[in-house]
């Protein structure tokens, strides 16, 4: 079978005839830009266009997947490259879940625009930029909500999980992390929560957010991220996604080290702010002082057992539950 995935068909969203560019002036050309036609008539000539895959068939269906954008290798060769140039190796994040070193979880679930009126964060998929989760003041949900969304307590997130889109946005594959004090928040389903686990290769969570964050990778997310109907969605594509094994845990912690200064700078100077934040004699809009939510959050716990408390958070679960409920999905885990 044959894939051939043209960027360009001669017209542009609107129906109009779309022209070459000419990048060093910015000006069109008065060239038609319609790399669908160049490359089929590139393979009735015998040649192989840019993007082109010869697949077997039965490979193809046992896939299950029929989209030429998942079968482009120019989308992979960014990644190629850097493992070559860098004498690395690879490791697939479903390999990575496979063998207990992270787990993937989605998020809690949406709750009606009507009861958004609250002291709980409740996250978007929008709220997801530039490494970090930003509160919307006009989305909070009471803590009663909160908890039937939570299937429990407390939201099961921990300091330092990662945070992406999984579907419906165009940023899935772009990470977040959430920082002390952010973790007992509502997130809307359409979303992976990664966990690193505890282990000796050299991986922990701001390694991870390293390798997730580098170019080579986040190009890989466009192969499997497809579009369903008008949304976008990559499912258990993710599985695929290569990511650079660390050399050593030394070497991991070198990279890795800008990450891990300045999200830990960050925590520590919004402790610090949170702090002052809450001893002055006035109130502030939710994304000043979130932590207030927390606050409010654990002295309804009793005997301290809400957000913070050790003992809650040391069983190494994925979240803790309520007797008789159930926990939100696990995507994967061990």
């Amino acid at each position: 079978m044959v894939f051939l995935n043209p960027r360009t068909c001669g017209l542009n969203k609107d129906g109009d005839v779309r022209y070459k560019v000419d990048h060093a002036t910015s000006r069109r050309t008065d060239q038609i830009d319609n790399e669908m036609l160049e490359q089929v008539e590139a393979y009735l000539r015998g040649e192989q266009p840019d993007g082109m895959l010869v697949e077997d068939i039965t490979t193809v269906y046992e896939r299950g997947v029929l989209v030429p954008q998942y079968y482009d290798q120019r989308l992979y060769k960014e990644f190629s490259d850097l493992l070559e140039r860098e004498q690395l190796e690879s490791v697939s994040i479903g390999e990575l879940v496979r063998r207990g070193i992270i787990t993937v979880r989605e998020g809690h679930g949406s709750p009606s625009s009507d009861f958004r009126s609250g002291q709980i964060p409740y996250v978007k998929v929008s709220d997801i930029r530039s490494l970090r989760v930003n509160v919307n003041p006009t989305n909070m949900v009471p803590l009663i909500l909160a908890k039937k969304f939570w299937r429990g307590t407390e939201s099961g997130l921990r300091e330092w999980d990662l945070i992406t889109p999984n579907r419906a946005s165009s940023n899935i594959g772009e990470f977040a992390i959430i920082l002390p004090g952010e973790e007992q928040i509502v997130v809307t389903k359409e979303v992976f929560i990664v966990r690193v686990k505890e282990n000796e290769e050299g991986w922990d969570p701001f390694y991870l957010l390293w390798a997730l964050s580098l170019r080579a990778v986040r190009q890989q997310w466009r192969r499997v991220t497809l579009m369903q109907t008008n949304r976008e969605d990559v499912a258990g594509r993710y599985r695929e996604i290569e990511l650079p094994v660390p050399k050593d845990k030394d070497w991991a912690q070198e990279v890795s080290l800008p990450f891990r200064n300045y999200f830990t700078t960050i925590a520590s100077a919004k402790h610090e702010f949170v702090e002052a934040v809450r001893n002055a004699p006035f109130e502030f809009i939710a994304n000043i002082a979130t932590e207030k939510a927390s606050e409010a959050f654990a002295a309804t716990e009793p005997d301290g057992a809400g957000v913070g408390n050790d003992a809650d958070n040391s069983s190494g679960g994925l979240f803790s539950v309520e007797p008789g409920t159930t926990p939100a999905a696990v995507v994967d885990q061990p």
